[in-house]
């Protein structure tokens, strides 16, 4: 009889944990990140192999003493993402990269010309989450759109952008990290930033 109880005792005890639905609605439906990646960009390597044959160009003139001087900043962005179910989401991702030429004189480094690329990448933003557990999601995401050439350097104003991540890992509840793999205009290689999910 004793066992009975304990029986009886433990099944009630476990109704509301079996009772328990294990599937994750997420309470959080917008989600916020900033990334950034330090390897260059398609239309950025475009750029500096075109700064290096203007610099090799500049050094065989021996009647110009001067250099070429070139900066590139890593390519950072900030996305907005609607989450229409634990599988699907959405939204708008808005980036910087660019490059910063100088033509110096080889002796007094006085700057004798300045050139700029600043690019504006708007993309929209498709995702997949391949799994999506409350404290880690692995997804894929695919973003499309078109780069603004805003700098003062040649070029078209406008030019189309894609850029496609299969492997995405976030860790972390509301507040969170993010790495991706990607390849694309925006980046090749490795990213990673931070979020908040609201």
């Amino acid at each position: 009889m004793k066992k009975l109880i304990t029986i009886v005792l433990l099944s009630v005890l476990a109704v509301p944990v079996l009772a328990q639905d294990y599937d994750y609605e997420p309470e959080e439906r917008w989600t916020v990140k900033a990334n950034a990646a330090y390897l260059p960009t398609v239309p950025i390597l475009i750029d500096l192999f075109g700064g290096i044959f203007a610099g090799i160009a500049i050094g065989l003139n021996k009647d110009s003493n001067e250099t070429l001087d070139f900066t590139t900043p890593p390519y950072i962005s900030v996305e907005g993402l609607y989450s229409f179910n634990e599988d699907w989401s959405a939204g708008l991702s808005v980036g910087y990269c660019g490059t910063f030429f100088k033509t110096v004189d080889k002796d007094t480094r006085e700057v004798h010309n300045r050139s700029t690329i600043t690019l504006i990448p708007i993309n929209v933003e498709g995702r997949l989450n391949y799994m999506n557990r409350p404290k880690c999601k692995l997804y894929g995401s695919l973003e499309a759109g078109i780069f603004l050439n805003l700098g003062n350097g040649s070029g078209s104003p406008v030019v189309p952008d894609v850029q496609l991540n299969p492997i995405g890992v976030e860790f972390g509840r509301r507040f969170f990290g993010m790495v991706e793999l990607g390849i694309g205009m925006n980046y090749t290689g490795v990213r990673g930033g931070i979020g908040f999910r609201f």
